[in-house]
């Protein structure tokens, strides 16, 4: 079976996901380095934050390396309380860029330039990408995350700060979640053929900066618990 190539945006995070059960090795943002899962090859990759860093790091990774599966796993805010708490966890099935596009009126088009972002197999790619979920993670080998509810997820490069940019952004893409990584990671992986599972806990209430509507601990508490089973 090919390598998992796990991936964070943050030591903390990649500490906080495996760190609890094994010994990590050294990590360094945009170096990969070697990791068992089990019996399963993998390597550990932290990209540095947003969506520069993500792109740039995973791209150089996967072109030097032949794995089976991405997995990116982090912390999240959350549009919808109601259904991802805070240190709720999550597999996330659909990522969308919000800010590519045409911007006129409040409004983004990602087909206003007239420009996809690229082709894959024959389809356009706009504003959104589709993530191993469902069914698809037995075939994928991570048939252990297939009980975690499913999200749709924003990438932005600024995090949303106030109540009124949160309600706008839910309501035009019906989003749970938002975060910093997960288009750019998708995208990259759409292009070169390899499938990305990216598991999300929630670490905030999106547009609050309440110390109420935050739990960063807990969130990242929930991550070890989530993904420790990778290496159990």
């Amino acid at each position: 079976m090919k390598p998992i190539l796990f991936v964070t945006a943050t030591a903390k995070e990649m500490k906080a996901a495996l760190g609890g059960v094994c010994e990590l090795p050294r990590l360094e943002q945009g170096r990969p380095v070697e990791f068992m899962f089990g019996d399963r090859p993998g390597l550990l990759l932290v990209t540095g934050i947003g969506v520069i860093n993500t792109s740039f790091a995973l791209g150089r990774v996967l072109a030097g390396n032949d794995v089976g599966v991405v997995v990116l796993a982090g912390i999240a805010g959350t549009f919808n309380p109601e259904r991802f708490p805070l240190c709720s966890a999550c597999v996330v099935r659909k990522e969308i860029w919000p800010e590519y596009g045409l911007k006129k009126d409040g409004q983004v088009d990602p087909k206003g330039l007239g420009f996809s972002l690229a082709e894959i197999d024959g389809n356009p790619v706009w504003n959104e990408v589709e993530l191993v979920s469902g069914k698809s993670l037995f075939e994928s080998g991570l048939d252990r995350f297939e009980k975690l509810p499913e999200a749709v997820s924003l990438t932005v490069s600024g995090v949303t700060a106030t109540a009124e940019g949160a309600a706008a952004y839910r309501n035009d893409y019906a989003a749970d979640l938002e975060n910093m990584e997960g288009f750019a990671a998708a995208y990259v992986c759409a292009l070169v053929g390899v499938e990305l599972c990216q598991v999300r806990t929630v670490s905030n209430l999106v547009g609050s900066r309440d110390s109420d509507d935050w739990d960063l601990r807990g969130a990242l508490a929930e991550l070890g618990r989530a993904c420790s089973v990778l290496v159990r």
